[in-house]
């Protein structure tokens, strides 16, 4: 059996175990359990494996009290070990004959609740990897209870981070939820103790978050605000990243403004809640732009959605819910798409430093989509994420990592020269005048070539003082364009002119909150698709669509629009890019609308086979937003 296909080696081994004894090899599953102990004798869980494991009501008593000591609350151990002592037998020696009467007795006991406990273990095998003891000895009611207290506390950690965090400011972080710890920089003054306070990224040196505790009510949040600095990002976009649960974060940025390089590591604790089965960070950047940042000595580029956890000496895996991204770690690149992951081997002299190259990508599992949807209320099944391969990921983030937008080479059809222009008396700009390119003089050019007054005087006895007077008929006007009677051709010259296609718009909307588009593919080699997620709690409607495309080759066109299927467009436009309904209305009994909580597929399709970058997407909704996403 390969230990390292689990994920962390703790963790792993624990995974192991529980097979094991499932399998009903106890002395494998000590065997591994013993190793456990070695990397953390304080680890709840393994003690709780290895109560399964023991040979006689010695070893029992030993694993309990040791729950105890962890977990003083711990009631099914608080139970048993009274059990053990009412029983009146001496838990600190027996004697042979009594120990081997007693395992007899246990051997008969836990066989017939084995029955019963293979179901318990089969289900949360599959939840969790692992079973915790402390739900296998609950009633299904008090399992029932023990979830509901655990959403509850979730609910009101989120929305606690997300009212006193809903203002948070570029490059700050803010105390979400209790119960985070932080060390300032020590020339800072601000306070940063209690849910609400807010400080610039630059005065953070070191976070650690409280993991959580239905005992207590924590469960640490922290949120950062991070401005998004890929080369095609929106000056201001941010980036959100939440550290929650067990985890620390230290900032190794230097005088940085932004948070751009830090150590991170998220502890593997016992799984209190099946709705958080890990600890870590989530961070989510706006669509069409992204961040990159360096973590635990490996560079990350993300455009989308991802969740990390980290474990000293462990695993580093990085999950892609949304968008794409692309590993970096010992001079190895990885590129992962949505409802891919890929890990990353950690070590070093902290245990938080890369020392591997990133695994191939592998499918998400039903942990990491549970984190997802507790954390975003998304991603909840391999259904609800728009995947893209890594080869698409790869694509996205190179074009959006280029500094120089295809596009803009491409003229925009506004300056096309008109053909009603003369092809006489037509007006020579020189390249270096600084006047207008749009003449305002009107005279004819018969009429400015014939001067009719220069050198004619009217009166002949005049004095000789007054013929030399007009002496403003000798100088030249030089504002006075020169034309010619040659014929020029009309097409005025672009080259020194670029112009980008994308129109200015001076309304522009906001971008969405709650609707989100997913990634761009090409599902045929003349369409592109989409999907477009609506939760924002009502119906909405497409009201405007900008598309920017490539006109290669020159016969290419933008042809039908389809929403779910439907065909909402069709009247062709020849050059890009297209602006909709500007240049030809929707359809007039088109659906346009989108049903909250659905999310609907969008395919723009061209005539001829399309490039493999070059593509900007923007749709806006009667809400008064926009999402776009860029190819």
């Amino acid at each position: 059996m390969n230990l390292n296909e689990f994920g962390d080696p703790l963790d792993a081994k624990l995974r192991a175990a529980a097979e094991f004894l499932n399998a009903g090899q106890k002395k494998e599953a000590r065997k591994v359990l013993r190793e456990a102990l070695n990397m953390d004798r304080n680890h709840l869980a393994t003690w709780e494996l290895l109560l399964r494991a023991v040979y006689n009501a010695e070893e029992e008593a030993h694993c309990l009290k040791r729950i105890l000591a962890i977990d003083p609350n711990h009631e099914t151990a608080k139970r048993r070990l009274a059990s053990l002592r009412s029983s009146g037998g001496n838990t600190k020696r027996i004697s042979r004959r009594k120990r081997q009467e007693t395992l007899l007795f246990f051997l008969f006991f836990g066989a017939l609740t084995a029955i019963v406990c293979v179901g318990i273990a089969g289900f949360t095998l599959l939840r969790s990897g692992y079973i915790p003891f402390s739900f296998s000895g609950l009633t299904a009611t008090a399992i029932a209870e023990k979830n509901a207290s655990c959403q509850a506390l979730i609910d009101r950690a989120i929305q606690a981070s997300g009212d006193y965090c809903d203002n948070t400011g570029s490059n700050n972080a803010c105390y979400g939820n209790t119960t985070i710890k932080a060390d300032l920089a020590p020339d800072s003054t601000n306070r940063f103790s209690e849910r609400g306070d807010i400080i610039a990224v630059k005065e953070l040196s070191r976070l650690t978050a409280s993991p959580l505790n239905l005992v207590n009510n924590e469960w640490g949040i922290a949120v950062f605000k991070l401005i998004a600095n890929l080369p095609r990002s929106l000056p201001g976009e941010t980036v959100t990243m939440v550290v929650f649960g067990n985890a620390t974060l230290d900032n190794v940025s230097g005088d940085s403004e932004n948070l751009e390089s830090f150590y991170f590591s998220s502890e593997l604790g016992q799984i209190v809640c099946e709705k958080v089965p890990f600890d870590g960070l989530m961070i989510s950047s706006p669509d069409g732009s992204g961040i990159h940042l360096t973590i635990n000595e490996s560079e990350l580029t993300l455009m989308g959605v991802a969740s990390i956890k980290a474990v000293r000496n462990g695993e580093m895996e990085v999950n892609v819910y949304k968008g794409s991204a692309r590993i970096v770690s010992s001079g190895q690149e990885k590129y992962i798409g949505a409802g891919q992951k890929s890990k990353v081997q950690l070590g070093g002299e902290n245990g938080n430093q890369s020392i591997s190259p990133p695994s191939e990508p592998e499918p998400l599992n039903q942990q990491e989509l549970d984190m997802a949807c507790t954390m975003t209320g998304q991603f909840c099944s391999p259904n609800e994420i728009v995947p893209v391969s890594p080869e698409q990921a790869k694509n996205q983030i190179e074009s959006q990592i280029t500094s120089t937008p295809t596009l803009t080479l491409t003229p925009s059809k506004t300056f096309t020269p008109s053909s009603t222009v003369p092809p006489t008396n037509t007006l020579l700009v020189l390249p270096t005048s600084t006047h207008s390119p749009r003449p305002t003089f009107t005279r004819t050019p018969t009429r400015t070539s014939t001067p009719t007054k220069t050198n004619t005087p009217t009166h002949t006895g005049t004095p000789p003082t007054r013929t030399n007077t007009p002496t403003r008929t000798n100088t030249p006007i030089t504002p006075t364009p020169t034309f010619t009677n040659t014929p020029v051709p009309p097409t005025p010259t672009f080259t020194n002119t670029p112009v980008t296609p994308t129109p200015t718009f001076t309304n522009t909307p906001a971008a969405c909150s709650n609707v989100f588009l997913g990634a761009i593919t090409n599902p045929n080699p003349n369409e592109l698709e989409t999907n477009i997620s609506n939760n924002s709690g009502g119906t909405i409607t497409i009201t405007r669509l900008f598309v920017g495309w490539i006109k290669t080759p020159p016969s290419q066109k933008l042809d039908e629009i389809f929403l779910d299927g439907i065909s909402i467009w069709q009247i062709s436009d020849t050059d890009p890019p297209s602006d909709i309904p500007d240049e030809g209305n929707w359809k007039a009994d088109a659906d346009r609308t989108i049903p909250n909580g659905i999310a609907e597929s969008f395919i723009i399709r061209f005539s001829d086979s399309l490039q493999p970058t070059g593509y900007e997407i923007r749709i806006t909704f009667d809400i008064g937003c926009q999402v776009s996403g860029s190819q």
